[in-house]
C-alpha cells in the first residue's frame, strides 16, 4: 500500500513537472507546426496534388471494366441466343469484359502528368511557405515575451530602489531632516512604481497569452518561457544591401519557387489543351459470352419401329420401298460452364476519334489555358516585386533599429550617470527630492527604451536571416 502510494504521488509529481516545462524557441516552433490548423490544411492539399499526380501516372495503363446482366423474357419475344422467335419464358446471362490503350491523344497524357507533378511540387513549397510564416509569428511573439519580460523584471527592480528610498525618507521626515512635501512625493512615485509594475506584470502575461494562443495551447497555466540571455546585437560585419538579400532570397523563399512552378505548370496546361486538336488513337479487346435457358443440345434418339417409304420405280416398272429409321432426337438445356464457353466471342479493334466540331470546346479550352498562363506569370513577378520591397524594408528597419539601439546604449549610460550623481547629491541634501526622482524617473525611461530598441534590433535581424532562409534560433 505505501509502494502504490508512493508510485502515485511520483506519477502525480511528474505530470507537474511536464506541466511546468519551460519552453525553448525551439519547443515553441515545434509545437506551433505540428498543432496549427493552417498547416494541416495545406498538409492535406499536398495529399490532394499528389493524389492527382498518381492519377495522372495511371492515366498511361489500359482501362479494364466488366459488365453482367440477366434477363427474363415473357411472351412472344426473341430468344437472345438463337435470334428465333419464341414465346416460351426465356431467363438469359451476358458477361463483358472491355479494355481499352491509348495509343496517342495529341501528347494529352503527357502533359497532363508533367502539369499534375508541377502542382504537386507548388503545393509543397505553399506548405513550407506556411510553416516559415508560423515560424517567423512564433519568434515575433516570444521576443515579444522575453521583452515584456525584462520590462516587468526591470519595473521590479525599479519598485524595489524607490521602496528603500522611501523607507530612508521617512526616517529622514521623522528625524525632521526632509519636509512633508519631499516625504508625499516620494510616496507619490512609490504608488506610479507600483502601477507601472501591475502594468508590466499584466503586459507580460498579455504576451505569454499570444505565444500560448499561437501554439494552440488550451491553458497558459504553468506555461513559461525559456530566456536565452541574449547579449546585444549588432549587424553582420558584411554589409547589408537589399541586393544581396533579394538574391539570396530569391533562391530560399518557397513563395517564389511556389509560383514559378505554378507557371511552369500552366504552361503544360495550354500544352494539354492544345492536344486536344489532334485525332485520338485507342486500342480496344472485348470479351462477351452468355447463357440461355433456351439453349439446348441433343444428348441421343429415340428409335421407333421403322418405315417403309416410297423411293421410286425400277427399270421394269416395279416399285421400290425405302427403309426409314424413326429416330427422334432427345434435347436437353446445355450447361451453364458450357454455354459460357460455346458462346465465347474475342473482339480486338483500334478506334480513331477526329475532332471536327465540338462547340467551340478546343478553341475555350485553349484560350482559357492561355489565360491562365499569363496570369500565372504576372503572380510571379508580382510575389518578386512584393518581396523585393518586403526586403527593401527589411534591410531598412535593419539598419535604422542598430542606430537607434546605438542611440539608446549612450542614451542610456547618460542617464545612469545622471542618476547617480543626483542620487549621492540628494543624500547630501544638495537636490530636492523631485530632482532626485526627475533623474530616476528619466533613467526608468532610457532603461525601457533600451530594452525597446534591443529587441526590436533583434528582431529585425532575424526578418534578414529569415528572408535569407537562415534557420530562425538565439
Amino acid at each position: 500500500m505505501k509502494f502504490l502510494f508512493s508510485l502515485t504521488v511520483s506519477f502525480a509529481a511528474g505530470i507537474l513537472l511536464l506541466n511546468a516545462q519551460t519552453w525553448n524557441l525551439q519547443q515553441c516552433i515545434d509545437h506551433a507546426l505540428e498543432n496549427n490548423l493552417q498547416v494541416r490544411q495545406a498538409e492535406l492539399n499536398t495529399e490532394l496534388s499528389k493524389s492527382l499526380r498518381d492519377q495522372s501516372i495511371a492515366g498511361f495503363l489500359p482501362s479494364l471494366n466488366g459488365s453482367a446482366s440477366q434477363n427474363h423474357y415473357f411472351g412472344r419475344s426473341i430468344d437472345p441466343i438463337t435470334n428465333a422467335f419464341t414465346t416460351n419464358e426465356v431467363r438469359s446471362n451476358s458477361f463483358n469484359l472491355s479494355s481499352s490503350l491509348s495509343v496517342f491523344e495529341g501528347f494529352q497524357l503527357q502533359n497532363t502528368l508533367r502539369q499534375s507533378s508541377l502542382s504537386f511540387l507548388s503545393s509543397r513549397y505553399d506548405l513550407q511557405k506556411i510553416r516559415n510564416d508560423i515560424s517567423l509569428n512564433v519568434v515575433t511573439l516570444y521576443l515579444q515575451a522575453l521583452y515584456t519580460k525584462e520590462l516587468e523584471l526591470a519595473a521590479s527592480e525599479q519598485l524595489e530602489a524607490t521602496r528603500f528610498q522611501k523607507d530612508r525618507v521617512n526616517r529622514m521626515f521623522e528625524l525632521g531632516s526632509l519636509s512633508k512635501s519631499a516625504l508625499l512625493e516620494i510616496e507619490a512615485q512609490f504608488a506610479a512604481d507600483e502601477l507601472r509594475q501591475i502594468q508590466a506584470r499584466n503586459n507580460y502575461e498579455q504576451s505569454l497569452l499570444n505565444l500560448a494562443q499561437l501554439l494552440e495551447l488550451p491553458s497558459v497555466k504553468d506555461f513559461s518561457i525559456q530566456d536565452p540571455m541574449l547579449s546585444d546585437p549588432s549587424l553582420p560585419a558584411e554589409a547589408l544591401t537589399t541586393e544581396k538579400v533579394y538574391a539570396q532570397a530569391l533562391g530560399t523563399q518557397p513563395e517564389i519557387m511556389s509560383y514559378d512552378l505554378k507557371a511552369q505548370s500552366a504552361q503544360k496546361g495550354l500544352a494539354v489543351a492544345r492536344g486536344g486538336r489532334y485525332p485520338r488513337l485507342l486500342v480496344t479487346g472485348n470479351i462477351n459470352t452468355n447463357f440461355s435457358t433456351s439453349g439446348q443440345e441433343i444428348t441421343g434418339y429415340n428409335v421407333g419401329i421403322p418405315s417403309s417409304v416410297f423411293s421410286g420405280f425400277t427399270s421394269s416398272g416395279d416399285s421400290v420401298y425405302s427403309i426409314v429409321p424413326n429416330t427422334t432426337p432427345i434435347f436437353e438445356r446445355t450447361a451453364f460452364r458450357d454455354q459460357l464457353d460455346n458462346n465465347l466471342s474475342r473482339a480486338v479493334g483500334f478506334s480513331l476519334q477526329i475532332p471536327i466540331f465540338n462547340g467551340w470546346a478546343v478553341k475555350t479550352n485553349v484560350s482559357r489555358a492561355r489565360i491562365n498562363l499569363e496570369q500565372a506569370r504576372l503572380n510571379l513577378d508580382q510575389t518578386k516585386k512584393n518581396l523585393y520591397k518586403s526586403v527593401q524594408q527589411a534591410v531598412l528597419d535593419a539598419a535604422a533599429a542598430s542606430q537607434k539601439f546605438n542611440a539608446s546604449k549612450k542614451s542610456n549610460a547618460a542617464q545612469e550617470e545622471s542618476y547617480k550623481i543626483n542620487s549621492q547629491r540628494f543624500e547630501l541634501g544638495l537636490v530636492s527630492s523631485y530632482e532626485f526622482l526627475q533623474a530616476k524617473n528619466l533613467l526608468a525611461a532610457s532603461r525601457a527604451e533600451l530594452l525597446q530598441s534591443k529587441y526590436d534590433f533583434i528582431f529585425r535581424l532575424k526578418v534578414i536571416d529569415f528572408y535569407m532562409g537562415k534557420k530562425l534560433t538565439f
